[in-house]
């Protein structure tokens, strides 16, 4: 009979929504998750989430999405818990459902593991929900990968014309992230770096290089310097292939909105 009031009294301080997702109230996961979504989820409850969860594959995502998020916060101490703000909890939420990439997702659960510690959600700013939608999945994976960078260095290659002593772009911000980076479409590299610094997170060097030539040595490599330069010249068409050396410097804004939305384990 005791047992029965207990269980009572824990739905009662359970979200009504995380009762159709866990049969076991009692975890203390997922008594984390109510506690730092209650308010978001009443939020999200006005806006027909509980009707949405009728709807079985939305709701298998959905469950999915949601315990990485209950596993992130098994890492914050019990001490460290906080609400989270719905103006960034609440649009979240909802794009859990239909977000099917994990790779999406996991930057929407990571910033949301971020506002839910009173250590972190100084980082968990509103407008990052808005970034992260407006990310391509190779996008997230380069994100994932400049955590605790400050730049990343890039080439360029003209071939001068001989007759008009105009020139002719060959590489355009050459980088090693379609080496270092898996991507699914590297050759669409230049709109994906365009599209971050459309966002304020990398912003192009203006006629400035790193002093480290060491940084460029290894570009030249990967995009040929070397051949590029002999096809060129050796046509008479063109004097010479010039390398402009440049980088990409992450903002501060790239920078929280990187550490924002990326999660490390302690």
């Amino acid at each position: 009979m005791e047992a029965g009031k207990e269980l009572i009294g824990l739905v009662k301080d359970v979200p009504q929504v995380l009762t159709t997702i866990y049969t076991d109230l009692a975890q203390p996961g997922v008594k984390k998750v109510g506690t730092a979504l209650e308010t978001v989820l009443e939020f999200s409850t006005a806006f027909l989430l509980p009707v949405k969860l009728l709807n079985e594959k939305f709701k298998l995502n959905f469950e999915k999405k949601l315990n990485d998020y209950k596993e992130k916060l098994e890492t914050i101490p019990e001490e460290d818990l906080c609400e989270v703000n719905p103006q960034i909890g609440t649009p979240i939420i909802d794009k859990l459902g239909y977000t099917t990439n994990d790779e999406i997702s996991d930057l929407f659960t990571s910033l949301l593991t971020k506002a839910s510690s009173n250590k972190t959600v100084n980082l968990a700013h509103p407008s990052f929900v808005q970034l992260i939608e407006r990310l391509s999945v190779d996008e997230a994976r380069i994100i994932k990968h400049l955590l605790h960078k400050d730049y990343i260095p890039c080439i360029s290659y003209r071939a001068h014309i001989t007759e008009n002593k105009g020139f002719h772009e060959i590489l355009r911000n050459g980088t090693s992230l379609p080496s270092d980076v898996k991507l699914m479409f590297p050759q669409n590299i230049n709109t994906y770096l365009d599209n971050l610094v459309s966002m304020g997170i990398l912003d192009i060097s203006h006629q400035l290089h790193k002093m480290d030539n060491k940084l460029y040595d290894s570009l030249s490599v990967i995009y040929e310097y070397e051949q590029v330069n002999k096809s060129y010249t050796e046509s008479k068409a063109f004097t010479r292939v010039e390398k402009k050396k440049s980088y990409f410097q992450i903002t501060d804004f790239g920078k929280n909105f990187i550490k924002a939305c990326s999660f490390e384990k302690n």
